[in-house]
């Protein structure tokens, strides 16, 4: 999955994993991937706080996933999320953080999009990148 976001997004940008972002006073996770603008050494003392696109990799989580850390991420301004489902052996994407009327901590997701395996996304961060959902799964 690496490779295929390294080849997407170029110079320019970085692929953390596992890594805390800055979110806002009250969050700062730690999402399976999430692709920041600038490089390595741009993060030696603050975690970023703009990423560009984060990635979680579910397979018991999807539910948790889906509602609490997509609204967390809607909430901050993420523009694109993803979630690749193990079990469903999809690529579920989510853009337009909106307010929600109701749960997800007050925000959501407005445009949800499941990508199956012969699928292909482009990143709005890379619009000339075209990324093959297989090749962000195992």
């Amino acid at each position: 999955m690496r490779a295929a976001l390294e080849r997407a997004f170029g110079r320019g940008y970085h692929i953390r994993e596992e890594k805390p972002i800055a979110l806002d006073r009250r969050s700062e996770p730690e999402p399976d991937i999430a692709v920041v603008p600038g490089g390595l050494r741009d993060y030696l003392t603050d975690h970023p706080s703009r990423p560009v696109l984060i990635v979680e990799v579910a397979e018991t989580s999807l539910k948790l996933d889906r509602l609490r850390k997509g609204g967390l991420y809607a909430r901050a301004g993420i523009a694109e999320y993803w979630i690749v489902d193990l079990v469903g052996e999809a690529l579920e994407v989510y853009r337009d953080p909106v307010r929600a009327t109701s749960g997800h901590g007050g925000w959501k997701y407005d445009s949800v999009r499941v990508l199956r395996r012969n699928a292909v996304v482009t990143p709005l961060a890379a619009p000339r990148a075209r990324i093959r959902v297989a090749s962000l799964l195992p």
